[in-house]
């Protein structure tokens, strides 16, 4: 709609400096330089103009609107039902009026004003439009379209801002790394924002290259207009593994990859008291409705929220929201796909697993892995220049040199991806942490052995569980 009264403004513009007397321009306190121009009205390009009719109807159905969903907000946030309700109906009378009003502006203009101007409009500019014209104004041509162009997209982007940021904010629930809409694109392009590195297994590229052709096959199908009723669901995807093995930032590289939109919550964000899970819930499900590009909604941690129903009272919060995403869910949906991470993927409740078509098993990673995300970390906390002197530097490449990083991809057999990022980014602290701020050989196996020590302490720390809550 603002789009449309954009381009009304700009053209009514245009008639009214056609009009303007002589005694008038006098007025003018400054004028444009004048270039004569002999236009050629033979052979006119037939040319397609907006359908101005349907202006007054889109200002009727836009304050209607408007008024309503104001009407609905305020109502959804009053303390007392009852005077939430009254004013409510108040509002949604005030928008039937101003429908109403407009809605008649609408029938006069289209009976008289909308006609007048596209027969002036036709008349002016169709018969200057040929060409003959086009061959000798056509930079005059061109910077005049570029001009329109510029508005029309600009005024778009900028409507979507305010829609997505003012009139639908994103639900609080969401944690960083959510991506949504154009305003988010033009952030990260403006931060240089890039893709992380694939650092996984062969095994989990290979899954990971398999789910992104799948699915930017049904992207592309459910964005073709001509198949708006005809889409295709996505497939879920289920991501288990141990703590740290990179399922993030697998859903991360996807969004990225597919170019679609991404909200990150966790189970716990979504297990609120009352109605508001499902509520949360539903609002994620109105973004991806919205969405120009898809949505892929990460759960992480989900088997705190999808385990077995049998093991809930069917009168807890927990059950109602977990049989709400169930329904929601059942069939597939075309417009989000559902990526959900845990460390514990036999907890599931049976019904919830058979809604993830994919599933992906992260491990560990192996040696060749191992090398290369301490040659990625080294690069990023150690070697930066950015944040390291030259000194520094040199220092730190001297140490941890090729016999060095092969040791250490030994010793770091049983670490996940997160131990070894936590393991470099911990020498890093420990040199900045000394009285000469330099790294010393002793920082780098310090760090190292407090790595290999928290991990072994976390798993007898997941075995006495397992014994104690009878795990298999």
């Amino acid at each position: 709609m603002i789009q449309k009264i954009w381009s009304t403004l700009l053209f009514t513009s245009f008639l009214c400096t056609q009009h303007i007397s002589a005694d008038q321009k006098n007025d003018i306190p400054f004028t444009f330089p004048t270039i004569p121009i002999k236009l050629d009205a033979s052979d006119p390009i037939k040319i397609e103009l907006p359908d101005f009719r349907k202006v007054g109807g889109d200002l009727g159905n836009g304050f209607g609107d408007f008024f309503a969903m104001a009407a609905r907000s305020f109502a959804n946030n009053v303390n007392s039902d009852e005077y939430g309700n009254d004013l409510s109906r108040g509002m949604s009378g005030l928008a039937r009026n101003m429908g109403n009003a407009v809605g008649d502006f609408n029938k006069e203009a289209q009976a008289n004003l909308f006609p007048e101007m596209e027969t002036t409009f036709r008349g002016a500019v169709g018969s200057a439009i040929n060409k003959r014209n086009a061959l000798q104004f056509g930079g005059i041509i061109a910077l005049s379209l570029a001009v329109i162009a510029t508005g029309y997209y600009l005024t778009k982007f900028l409507w979507e801002v305010i829609t997505h940021k003012v009139l639908n904010p994103a639900p609080v629930i969401l944690l960083p790394g959510t991506k949504y809409g154009k305003w988010d694109r033009c952030k990260r392009w403006w931060k240089s924002y890039k893709t992380p590195a694939m650092i996984f297994d062969q095994s989990v590229k290979e899954r990971l290259e398999e789910i992104e052709e799948k699915t930017k096959i049904v992207r592309a199908h459910n964005k073709n207009r001509k198949n708006r009723h005809k889409k295709i669901s996505y497939d879920n995807l289920l991501l288990h593994g141990k703590p740290g093995t990179g399922k993030t930032l697998f859903t991360r590289i996807l969004a990225d990859r597919t170019n679609m939109d991404i909200a990150i919550t966790t189970a716990a964000s979504l297990l609120q008291s009352g109605t508001a899970g499902v509520k949360y819930f539903n609002d994620i499900m109105a973004m991806a409705r919205r969405s120009s590009y898809g949505l892929i909604l990460f759960i992480d941690e989900a088997d705190a929220l999808f385990v077995d129903r049998n093991t809930l009272n069917p009168d807890s919060d927990h059950y109602k929201i977990l049989s709400h995403i169930l329904a929601i869910t059942g069939d597939g949906n075309s417009d989000f796909m559902l990526i959900a991470a845990t460390n514990h993927a036999y907890v599931l409740d049976d019904a919830m697993g058979r809604r993830f078509q994919d599933r992906v098993l992260m491990p560990l990673p192996d040696e060749q892995t191992r090398a290369q995300l301490i040659d990625l970390y080294t690069e990023k906390f150690l070697f930066n220049t950015q944040t390291n002197s030259k000194n520094f530097i040199e220092q730190a490449k001297t140490l941890l040199n090729k016999e060095t990083v092969a040791t250490l991809v030994q010793k770091t057999e049983n670490l996940s991806h997160a131990d070894i990022k936590d393991m470099i980014e911990a020498m890093h602290k420990k040199a900045y942490a000394s009285s000469s701020g330099m790294i010393t050989a002793t920082h780098i196996t310090h760090a190292v052995d407090q790595a290999i020590e928290k991990h072994t302490v976390l798993e007898e720390d997941r075995e006495k569980k397992q014994i104690r809550f009878k795990i298999a």
